[in-house]
């Protein structure tokens, strides 16, 4: 398949730009429910032609407009569909990805732009969540903020599933990446062999929600 389209692979196990010996710890989008209101609401305005031809059917009918209306309700449901598509598209490519060397922040925007950042594991410096309000607490999601010693003073993950199984993952991976760090750097220095990377932590199937 042709570089361009090598998104359409992508598994919770697999990216594009990922690096040898990369391991994915989470691969996270936003709740399900923060998609919702606009899939209702596109369900709710597809309704809106059959409203019309209950009210004014008789009078289409009168006037031979039903073909005319036929053609303006086929343009209307084409333009919902897309409607739909983009929303669905852009849920499934907006995602944040933790490996086991660096967290990977990835906005689309719109079909033919996408921003990537990135953090380096070793630059975490304290993980902290929160859920605002009765229904995030309820529906059990929330803002993760990942505090870091480089440029960006924070790194942040909106309306993430389970925040505080993502915040311990986190901590946890980054603590297990300082220490491995640590002790190379201590090996290093003393002339003893390095040591073997750390075994990556296996996903987590409480947080496999997306």
């Amino acid at each position: 398949m042709p570089k361009h389209f090598t998104f359409f692979n992508e598994t919770k196990y697999t990216f594009e730009g990922r690096k040898d010996g990369e391991e994915i710890i989470l691969f996270l989008h936003k709740h399900w429910y923060t998609i919702t209101n606009k899939i209702m609401g596109i369900f709710l305005l597809a309704l809106i032609p059959f409203v019309l031809v209950l009210i004014m059917g008789q009078y289409l009918i009168q006037y031979n407009l039903m073909a005319i209306f036929a053609v303006l309700w086929s343009g209307y449901y084409l333009l919902l569909w897309f409607f739909l598509f983009y929303t669905l598209t852009m849920y499934n490519l907006n995602n944040w990805i933790v490996t086991n060397m660096r967290i990977i922040d990835r906005i689309q925007l719109g079909f033919f732009k996408q921003e990537v950042s990135e953090l380096n594991l070793l630059n975490v410096q304290d993980v902290s969540f929160r859920m605002d309000g009765a229904l995030a607490t309820m529906m059990n999601y929330g803002f993760i903020e990942v505090q870091t010693a480089g440029r960006e003073n924070k790194f942040s993950f909106a309306q993430i599933p389970n925040p505080q199984h993502v915040k311990d993952e986190i901590t946890k991976i980054a603590d297990t990446v300082k220490g491995h760090n640590g002790l190379y750097n201590n090996n290093i220095n003393e002339g003893a062999p390095a040591t073997p990377a750390p075994t990556p932590v296996k996903l987590d199937p409480e947080l496999d929600q997306s």
